[in-house]
């Protein structure tokens, strides 16, 4: 499961809503967070939790919070990241403006995308697009989002493309329409914009995923063990472990098991 926006600790982060991109004004980590940070690299997260908290309660600032909630999500800590993005949001010491509120909201839904709370991550879509609905990043995760759900694929469609009329080259965007193009059947569409999503991203383990998944309900037998070793390599070599859900595909194919055409639909 992938998502477009993502925040490193390296940096303090400007999400620059509706361009699509996140701009960085490189910082050193306040020492606190590099404390928590050391406590998360041990395990010890109860501990990486109160230092946060007194850090908050000594410097209540936005980019306090942006911090902290890369720091989380840097260490796959995403319900951490969705909680304290909503504990930012309800912090009146920090005087949000809209933008603001849109930054912290497309936060919390990427993270609760990426525990598949689906129905709450899609509440926080919405309010991201009530503040910034021309933002191509929340269009883009959204569209995936229901995707990923296989639910409301039309709407979803439309998201997708409007996030590919601001950024037409996008390869993530690319891949989104074409997993949605996947989740409705319309495989050889899916196949051409997956193409080119890897061939400009080739890096990314769930575009070949999605891709080889794409070549195997086109019954491009030799194309699909390709793309879904490659995946299963590049998510080893990034996360330390091999993408499961590609070698699982892997396997049915060497079973002669035939791929999957129906995904359970999740209501939103």
């Amino acid at each position: 499961m992938r998502w477009y926006l993502l925040l490193g600790i390296a940096s303090v982060l400007v999400l620059l809503v509706g361009c699509g991109r996140m701009s960085t004004v490189t910082t050193n980590l306040p020492a606190p967070l590099r404390q928590a940070e050391q406590y998360l690299s041990r395990g010890d997260l109860a501990a990486a939790r109160q230092t946060v908290d007194t850090y908050l309660q000594q410097s209540p600032t936005f980019r306090s919070y942006l911090l902290v909630l890369a720091l989380w999500s840097d260490h796959e800590q995403y319900a951490l990241s969705a909680e304290y993005a909503q504990r930012a949001l309800n912090d009146s010491r920090l005087r949000l403006n809209s933008l603001e509120e849109a930054q912290l909201w497309q936060i919390r839904a990427d993270s609760l995308g990426y525990l598949r709370r689906y129905e709450e991550a899609a509440r926080c879509y919405e309010e991201v697009l009530q503040r910034t609905p021309a933002n191509p990043v929340a269009l883009n995760n959204y569209a995936y989002l229901l995707a990923e759900a296989n639910t409301r694929l039309d709407e979803a469609e439309a998201m997708a493309n409007r996030a590919l009329a601001a950024e037409p080259k996008n390869p993530i965007y690319l891949d989104t329409l074409g997993w949605i193009y996947f989740r409705q059947g319309r495989y050889q569409q899916a196949v051409q914009l997956l193409e080119q999503a890897v061939q400009d991203a080739p890096q990314e383990p769930e575009l070949r995923y999605h891709l080889g998944m794409a070549y195997w309900m086109r019954g491009r037998l030799p194309e699909a063990r390709i793309e879904l070793r490659k995946a299963a390599n590049l998510w080893r070599i990034q996360k330390g472990k091999p993408y499961e859900e590609a070698l699982k595909a892997l396997e049915q194919i060497e079973k002669g098991i035939p791929p999957q055409r129906q995904r359970e639909r999740i209501e939103l």
